[in-house]
């Protein structure tokens, strides 16, 4: 692709981006997205168009569109006008909206933007071009640098296939650390730049999807064999966090969730919350499943290799006369006895990936029945041996083998409470694990939560490890729909660990 022949086609959907639309009542949204794009573009060498469509707005960004539809571009674009301006009325979808600007565009490089926007980079046209120009033939999607309104990093791109779900990546760092490309599932709606072959080969957006369409969108492209990057050398703003609630049914609560049912109608898991199995067996053979650190191998639960142990080479032969092996027994004991045995002292507990039945023990030395479960046979034995020694006022701790990750080997609602100590970070499929602590769990059981956090948005996932942050353990609770948050996770003082309650639903 040659950047000087290309022409870059600028779609605009607007529906109240308007300065009365702002909290404020100070930012005019769609106006600094039009001198943003002046500024960037006057100097340009590759040609472009700027489409807006109007969805019958009803603050002050209608007239300022008009406006700026009046101007022209001057420098050496000339009396060309500035931008087309299409009004209609207004429909509520931005499939919808997004379908007619791709009908009216005349480019092989396509550029999605929000009305809510700012970009900052000069000439970014014909950087978009290069950037399509030097990379492989299968290339059919960039997402710029966003940034959120404090100056540092939103998104670096999205994962969707994940572990972690739906996330952003590299958020909440300072811009100037992400300095390369990367390849991802997805990148976001609100600066969506692809090739016109894109969309011949994917069709046009979902519009029975309200929100999200752009992740279907994306996804499609993906099955249909078109990679996607992020790159550090376009950025933009995006200031949606200073806007008011629009007036837009799919804006709403009911419509949220209306496009979540119909994105796992249409694909057969959830958009924000994917069951990586299910997606898995369902798009087998696919290039949806092209990365090879989710799709690969599957990874043991095991965190030590698999080898005949005696007590004294476990917790139980350190805990007596080791202070840190204390201290992380005792936390995760408090934490059971705070939201657990305090309110049902003789509570029936599961405790998954259980390992040697340190903490098994000292739960049911507390009255309460406590049953592990771990896929190691070697620590089970020595559970079984360790705790048949001692003494218990109630019932002693029960182990069980795990041979699969995606099943736990207990009943339906069987248990007040299920501990995932040091695991979710490394299941290879953490909605499973949730989905059937759900499905063990009694009316009101809660499950526990704790993990060690990822410090750093730039860590990346390595072997078995898929760390969270605080707020990606929060998301992925609450897109779930299965819990209810108690406690919703925040790092610890010293960085040790991030512990989450939640009630099923």
């Amino acid at each position: 692709m040659d950047g000087q022949k290309q022409l870059v086609s600028i779609l605009i959907p607007n529906f109240n981006n308007g300065q009365a639309s702002s909290i404020s009542g100070r930012r005019n949204f769609i106006d600094d997205l039009f001198r943003s794009l002046h500024e960037t573009l006057l100097d340009d060498p590759t040609p472009v168009e700027i489409i807006v469509v109007d969805d019958g707005s009803t603050d002050d960004s209608l007239p300022t569109c008009r406006r700026w539809s009046e101007k022209t571009w001057g420098g050496w674009r000339g009396e060309s006008p500035f931008c087309k301006l299409i009004e209609q009325a207004h429909c509520g979808v931005l499939s919808i909206v997004a379908n007619k600007l791709m009908e009216e565009a005349r480019g092989n490089i396509c550029c999605r933007l929000d009305g809510d926007i700012v970009i900052h980079t000069r000439n970014w046209a014909s950087i978009l071009c290069a950037a399509f120009q030097a990379g492989p033939p299968d290339l059919g999607v960039i997402g710029p640098l966003q940034l959120a309104p404090d100056g540092f990093v939103h998104a670096a791109g999205d994962w969707i296939l994940h572990p972690r779900g739906y996330h952003h990546v590299a958020q909440g760092i300072a811009a100037d650390r992400v300095t390369r490309s990367v390849e991802v599932d997805h990148v976001m709606g609100c600066f969506y730049c692809m090739k016109r072959e894109v969309w011949n080969d994917v069709g046009e957006y979902d519009e029975t999807i309200l929100r999200g369409q752009t992740v279907d969108f994306g996804l499609q492209s993906r099955l249909k064999g078109w990679r996607c990057i992020s790159i550090p050398t376009i950025s933009f703003t995006h200031y949606h966090p200073e806007r008011q609630q629009r007036d837009n049914v799919a804006d709403s609560d009911a419509g949220v969730f209306a496009g979540l049912d119909r994105f796992h109608e249409k694909w057969g898991f959830d958009r924000l919350a994917p069951d990586l199995d299910e997606v898995a067996e369902r798009y087998a053979g696919t290039s949806l499943l092209w990365n090879s650190h989710v799709f690969g191998p599957v990874r043991s639960l095991s965190t030590e290799p698999r080898q005949q142990r005696t007590i004294e080479q476990t917790a139980w032969g350190t805990f007596g006369n080791n202070e840190q092996v204390q201290q992380i027994f005792n936390a995760r004991l408090s934490i059971t006895q705070e939201y657990v045995l305090n309110g049902k002292p003789s509570a029936h507990i599961l405790h998954v990936q259980c390992r040697d039945g340190l903490l098994c023990h000292l739960i049911s030395q507390q009255g309460a029945s406590c049953t592990g479960v771990d896929p190691d046979e070697s620590l089970l034995e020595i559970a079984q041996q360790a705790t048949s020694r001692a003494q218990y006022s109630g019932t002693p701790p029960v182990f069980l083998k795990q041979d699969d990750s995606g099943n736990l080997p207990v009943d339906d609602q069987s248990f007040d409470a299920v501990l995932l100590f040091d695991i979710i970070e490394r299941h290879p499929n953490p909605v499973r694990l949730l989905t059937e602590a759900h499905r063990v769990l009694g009316e009101d059981g809660v499950v526990i939560i704790i993990t060690p956090p990822r410090i750093s948005p730039l860590h990346p996932d390595v072997d078995s490890l898929h760390a969270y942050r605080a707020h990606e353990l929060n998301g992925q609770i609450h897109y779930l729909r299965l819990f209810n948050v108690i406690t919703p996770a925040e790092a610890s003082p010293t960085n040790e660990m991030l512990f989450l309650v939640a009630r099923r639903q």
